[in-house]
Order: structure tokens, then sequence, then C-alpha cells
């Protein structure tokens, strides 16, 4: 008998590795994958592995988004997923399809440049960076360069370069680099919007639209993905609509 009883516990102890050795590389198959930037749990991806925020498969126009905080949202990273302070989530959908590309809060142009890496068959890209610049005394001729090599990357059929909004704490300096900006945008045959038109006071946020003078309010930020949308769609040749929403607030940490 006791010979038995331990014949039974080897088996056991057999077959109880040998479920854990299959399961575990079924999970590295393509189960699922560590979320980038993120510090919490694994980030559940689709059978292609891709993030769940992504819209691969839409038959929309293929809109990338590289950026700082104003892009990646309260997560801090965009592949931390779309939130209500992340304005791709107002702009996808309904003929616009996010498909990638990356924002990481108190990030440069140059940091992005230096992190991006390719989307595939990209119709839009939309890159809105600069104020990390500005907060960091960066001049534009140093950062201009990085938005070439972020272009360059991605590969997108079109380009869509977005003004930064105001910085309440250097507003004369953020002026000055959107000025060189737009100039330079122009110069590269791209696409120069200014989404934020509506809550310039001069050269300063408007009453009412910020909470630290940095970021917009939750309800800008829907307004920002909607002109963003248009934007996008209009450059593809195609047109969209969009409200705003409610208020709220944004980071508040000094940084995009």
């Amino acid at each position: 008998m006791v010979t038995m009883s331990r014949a039974r516990a080897v088996a056991l102890a057999t077959a109880v590795t040998l479920v854990a050795l299959l399961t575990g590389c079924a999970g590295g198959a393509g189960g699922t994958a560590p979320l980038a930037g993120a510090t919490g749990a694994p980030a559940v991806t689709d059978a292609s592995g891709a993030l769940p925020d992504l819209d691969l498969h839409g038959t929309g126009v293929r809109v990338a988004a590289v950026g700082d905080s104003l892009t990646a949202g309260g997560g801090r990273m965009l592949s931390d997923g779309l939130d209500a302070n992340t304005w791709m989530t107002y702009a996808r959908g309904d003929g616009l399809d996010y498909v990638g590309g990356w924002a990481k809060g108190g990030s440069t142009v140059e940091e992005q440049a230096a992190a991006v890496t390719p989307v595939e068959d990209v119709d839009v890209l939309v890159l809105m960076s600069g104020t990390n610049d500005v907060r960091l005394g960066v001049p534009f001729e140093q950062a201009a360069p990085s938005y070439d090599a972020v272009v360059g990357t991605i590969g997108a059929a079109h380009v869509v370069v977005a003004a930064i909004p105001p910085y309440d704490r250097d507003p004369a300096a953020a002026a000055r680099y959107g000025a060189q900006l737009e100039a330079y945008v122009v110069r590269r045959g791209w696409t120069y919007v200014d989404p934020w038109a509506w809550l310039r006071d001069g050269v300063l946020f408007a009453p009412g639209t910020t909470r630290d003078g940095i970021h917009p309010t939750t309800a800008g930020y829907e307004r920002l993905g909607l002109a963003l949308r248009e934007a996008a769609l209009a450059v593809a040749g195609r047109s969209g609509t969009g409200t705003d929403g409610t208020d709220g607030t944004a980071g508040t940490d000094g940084t995009v």
C-alpha cells in the first residue's frame, strides 16, 4: 500500500507539471502580452496580438497618433488604453480607425522619434508635440529633425501636424515655438491645423478651458478629438461631424 501511494503521488505530480508546461506554452503563443508602459496586470490582446483599443480590422480611414500627454491621456502612455482625456476616444469610429502610434506624458518630440515604431498601411498620421520642448527650453531648430523622423517612421500617406496649445507657464515661448512649427510644416508640405483656436485667449488659455494652464478640461479633449477627426478625414478626402462633451479635469503635474 505504501508503494502504491508513492506511485500515485509521483504520477499526479508529473501530470500537474505537464499541464503547467502546456498552459505556459499556450500563453506565450499569443493569449496575452505585457502592456507597454503599464505597471499593473498584462493587457489582454486579440488573436492578432493587438491591444483591444486598436481598430486594425476596420474599413475607415486608418489613423495613427504620436505625441505627449495631450495624446496619451490620463494613463500617461497611449498604450495604457484610451480614456476620457485621450482625444482619440472622441475621434475614432464612424469612418475613422485608430491603428496605433506612440505617446507618453512628459515626452519631447525627440523622445517620440526614438520610441515610435512603424505602423502598417497608415492613411493619416496625426502628430502633436512640442509643449515639453518648450518646457525644457529645447529650441525648435534642435527639435525640427525629430518631426521628420516620426513622419518617416510611420510612413503615412498624409501627415497632419497639430499646433500645441497655450502654455501658461511660458506663453511667449510657446507662441514662438508654434509659429516656427507652422512655418516648418508648410515648407514640408504637410497639413498644419490649430485644433485649439476655440480655447485661446491671446497666448493664454481662455478662462474655464483648463485647470493647470497646460492641459484642457475633459470637455476640451472631446472638442480636440472632434477637430482632429475632421482634419484627418479631410486630408483623406472624407468628412465627419461631432458634438462637445461634459466638463472635467486633465493632468496637473506640469508636463504634457
